[in-house]
Parts: structure tokens; C-alpha cells; sequence
């Protein structure tokens, strides 16, 4: 299925209008299903269709329903439709979620260190690896070059080269489908790796990384109080604000050698 189509529009500019045709990032639901006694999964999950596996199954682990070192279940999916063989879930997200939160879902949310999580390793970069990766953080995004309306989450080598990265419309989604991606194929869990995201990294986004034993999560943009604290808990290394060669880390400082570089 595409991941774009064309839609038309009138663009404007310097007092002229003219008829155009821009291509548009596609987003339709996807509706989830489990063998609990209501049927329940995750609701409906609004996303660019495309690695839907890997977007369940890193929904999985993101919500603690799919342990690092657990099987992964039987799914089937068909016609915007998946249903995994689970009977049990830890999850409470209990409505139908957006492309843009997966979060505001959940009963009960508290700002507490997670269990079942694996220690997080004691990996260290210098810092000019960091300023590597930001200066190539855009590559690879052909869906954002061409619709200007996705997110993307990469994962990277301790090298500062890009392994794999994935665009969704919601950027939970885009950080689900590289945990699958990688979980898939074997490189699991993401104990070496760093990942960078494309929009701000809220609770949930550390909570991905936390469960996949991810050491380094970079974003372009800012993180929440949240975001941070849930780091800190977890020790893990966030980075926020990272553009122009220039980048904050806001917990886990000791990963990064030469930390008196950082702006």
C-alpha cells in the first residue's frame, strides 16, 4: 500500500494563486484485536499504513505486554486489521489512540521507575559521534522529503552510522516500527545502539527506549519533565535540542566523553 497520495490544493504566494497537487502523507486506522474475553487490544491505532508487524510488535514491548526475552506471539493481520494471540495485557490503554499520543490512553500513569526492565549499559561515545549523528539526523527520510508530514526514528551505530530508520505519520509509531524492525531480525535487544527521534521525546518515548534497553535517545526537539525524570530513574542518556552541531543532554552525562564540549 502507498504511503503517500496526491491530493490537490491552491497554493498562494507573492499575490498569485495557482492550482497545485502536493503529495500527502497517507494515515488510516488499523484496528487490533487479542483473545482477551472482550476482544480488546489496543483500540484502533491511526497510522501510515506499512511494517504494520513491526509496529504491533513494538507496541508490544512499548507497553510491556512482550517481554525482552519472551516469544513473540502468533499475529494475522488483514484489510487494516490485526489480531495477536495474547489472552492477557499489561497495558491500560483503554481508548482509541491517534497518531500523535499513545499515552492519553492509560489509567493510572505515575512517574516511577519500570519494572522488568534490564539494566541499562554503561556504553560511552564522545561526544563529536553525537555531533556526527545530528549532522546526518534528516537523511534517509524519503516519505517526510516528499509529503513534509512524517516522523522518523533512526537507530545508529556507537560509529555514528545509521543502521535502519522508519517513518509513520505519529511519531510513536515511527519509534514502534524500528523496535520491531529490530526485534524481527534479531538485533535485540537495542543495548548498543543509539536511537534519534524527529519530534519531542515525551514519557512515552523514554518508556520505548527503557524497554528496549536503549542507552542514548537523541531528539531534535525538547523533552518533557516527564521524559526526564523516567530517565534519570532508569539511567538513562537524553539528548535533547539536537541541531547545529550543538546538543543538551539532560540525564546520563557519563556516556559521553569529552561532556565538557556540550552546549
Amino acid at each position: 500500500m502507498d504511503e503517500s497520495n496526491q491530493r490537490p490544493g491552491i497554493k498562494y504566494s507573492t499575490g498569485k494563486s495557482v492550482p497545485t497537487v502536493d503529495s500527502i502523507a497517507v494515515e488510516i486506522p488499523l484496528q487490533t484485536t487479542s483473545d482477551k474475553d472482550d476482544g480488546k487490544l489496543y483500540g484502533t491505532l491511526m497510522r501510515t499504513p506499512g511494517k504494520d508487524l513491526e509496529l504491533i510488535i513494538g507496541l508490544l514491548i512499548s507497553s510491556g505486554d512482550l517481554l525482552v526475552n519472551e516469544q513473540i506471539p502468533e499475529i494475522n493481520i488483514s484489510s487494516n486489521c490485526v489480531h495477536v494471540s495474547i489472552s492477557h495485557t499489561n497495558s491500560e490503554r483503554l481508548q482509541n489512540s491517534t497518531s500523535s499520543c499513545g499515552i492519553c490512553g492509560r489509567e493510572n500513569v505515575e512517574i516511577v521507575p519500570i519494572p522488568d526492565c534490564s539494566t541499562m549499559p554503561n556504553t560511552q561515545i564522545h561526544a563529536d559521534i553525537i555531533r556526527k549523528i545530528i549532522k546526518k539526523i534528516g537523511n534517509g527520510q524519503d516519505l517526510f522529503e516528499s509529503t513534509g508530514g512524517t516522523h522518523a526514528a533512526a537507530l545508529w551505530g556507537l560509529d555514528g552510522e545509521m543502521l535502519s530508520i522508519m517513518e509513520d505519520v505519529g511519531r510513536h509509531n515511527a519509534f514502534d516500527k524500528l523496535i520491531g524492525h529490530q526485534r524481527i531480525i534479531g538485533e535485540w535487544p537495542m543495548s548498543s545502539g543509539i536511537v534519534s527521534l524527529s519530534g519531542r521525546i515525551s514519557y512515552e518515548m523514554v518508556e520505548k527506549a527503557v524497554r528496549s534497553n536503549i542507552p542514548i535517545l537523541i531528539s531534535v526537539g525538547s523533552a518533557t519533565t516527564a521524559a526526564i525524570d523516567l530517565a534519570s530513574f532508569h539511567d538513562l542518556s537524553l539528548i535533547v535540542f539536537a541541531r547545529d552541531h550543538r546538543f543538551t543532554c539532560m540525564t546520563g552525562a557519563h556516556r559521553i566523553i569529552n561532556a565538557d564540549g556540550v552546549k
